[in-house]
C-alpha cells in the first residue's frame, strides 16, 4: 500500500486555474479541446517546450492526425499560439503558448462584471423612480420622468447620489424635483460625485449648523437672565440695614 501511495506522490502534479474548468464552454472550447489543452499544458509545465504528440495521442486514445486537427482548432480560436523562435545557436524551434486563452478568460470575467454592474445600475434606477413616487405620494408625470431620466443619461448622476438628494428634500419637507435638482447641481459644483462624498459634506454642514445653534442659544440664555442691581456697600447710609 505504501508503494502505491508513493506512486501517486512521485507523479508530477499539474496546476490549472479553476476558472478555466468553470468557463471553458463560455470560452468556446469543447471537452476534447479542453483535454488537449490539459495534455499540452501539463507537458509545458514539466519543462517540455515541444509537446510529445504521440504521448498525447495515446493518452487521449486518438490518432495523431486527430490531435493535430484539434490543435489547429485551438489556434483558429486564438487559444493556442505556436510561434517560431530561434535559440542562441540560431536554430529555429516552435514555442507553444496559451496566453490567448488567459486573455480570453480575463475578457470574459470583465464582461460578466460589466453586465452585473449594468444590471445592478438598472435596478437602482428603477428603485429611484419608485422611491420618489412613494415619498411624493403620487405617480410621476411624464415631464418628471423625463427629468429623472436626464439625471442618469445626461448628467450621469449615480442612483445612490439621487437617492441621498431625495432624502434631503424629504427631511426639508420639499416634495418637488426642482429642489432635488438644485441639490444635485450644488453637489456637482462642489465636485461631489458619489453618495459617500455627499454624506461627508452633509455631516460637515450639520456640524457647522449645530455649532452655530449652540452659540446662538448660549447668547440667548445670557440675554434672558434678569439684570441684578449692583450696590456699592460703601455708599450705604447709616440708616440702611
Amino acid at each position: 500500500m505504501e508503494n502505491d501511495w508513493e506512486f501517486f506522490v512521485d507523479a508530477k502534479q499539474v496546476t490549472i486555474s479553476s476558472l478555466i474548468l468553470a468557463n471553458y464552454q463560455k470560452l468556446g472550447l469543447t471537452e476534447e479541446e479542453l483535454v488537449l489543452f490539459l495534455q499540452i499544458d501539463s507537458q509545458l509545465q514539466a519543462g517540455k517546450n515541444i509537446p510529445d504528440i504521440e504521448k498525447i495521442s495515446q493518452a487521449m486514445g486518438k490518432a495523431s492526425t486527430d490531435i493535430y486537427s484539434l490543435m489547429h482548432k485551438l489556434v483558429e480560436k486564438k487559444v493556442l499560439a505556436i510561434n517560431t523562435v530561434s535559440d542562441e545557436n540560431g536554430r529555429e524551434t516552435n514555442q507553444y503558448s496559451f496566453k490567448g486563452l488567459y486573455q480570453k478568460l480575463v475578457a470574459l470575467k470583465r464582461q460578466e462584471e460589466m453586465t452585473t454592474s449594468q444590471a445592478t445600475l438598472s435596478v437602482s434606477r428603477a428603485e429611484i423612480y419608485k422611491s420618489i413616487e412613494v415619498e411624493f405620494g403620487r405617480a410621476l408625470t411624464p415631464m418628471e420622468l423625463q427629468t429623472i431620466d436626464m439625471w442618469f443619461s445626461q448628467d450621469h448622476y449615480q442612483p445612490e447620489l439621487v437617492k441621498l438628494a431625495l432624502r434631503e428634500a424629504v427631511l426639508n419637507q420639499v416634495y418637488n424635483l426642482r429642489y432635488i435638482d438644485r441639490i444635485l447641481i450644488s453637489w456637482e459644483k462642489q465636485n461631489i460625485k458619489t453618495a459617500a462624498d455627499a454624506q461627508k459634506l452633509l455631516v460637515k454642514q450639520r456640524e457647522v449648523k449645530a455649532a452655530k445653534w449652540s452659540k446662538t442659544t448660549s447668547q440667548s440664555k445670557v440675554k434672558d437672565k434678569p439684570e441684578i442691581p449692583v450696590y456699592k456697600w460703601s455708599n450705604r447710609t447709616e440708616g440702611e440695614h
